[in-house]
């Protein structure tokens, strides 16, 4: 299981791959706009502090929406898609 941190002091701990950051934050009541739940309503967007090399890679829904909202290339991502994959520690902020 890989380790996700979510700032300012929202969430700490480890999560399965199976589970979308989305999913993570709406367990601890983070505040978090979302939609479609596919990557392409460009509301769940998240800053990825670090560990981007412990995330899945970005799918094509995914990479249309970030280009859309003009952060292709940053470390932004779409909650509703990222995991945490292996064993890593990701942290991340909410947007």
């Amino acid at each position: 299981m890989g380790r996700l941190i979510v700032r300012p002091e929202l969430f700490s701990g480890e999560v399965p791959v199976t589970k979308p950051i989305l999913t993570v934050l709406l367990e601890v009541r983070a505040r978090m706009h979302f939609s479609c739940r596919r990557g392409l309503c460009g509301q769940d967007l998240i800053r990825i502090v670090s560990g981007w090399e412990h995330l899945n890679a970005i799918g094509e829904l995914e990479a249309g929406t970030l280009e859309l909202l003009q952060v292709k290339g940053q470390p932004m991502r779409m909650a509703c898609c990222a995991k945490v994959i292996g064993d890593g520690e990701v942290v991340i902020e909410v947007v």
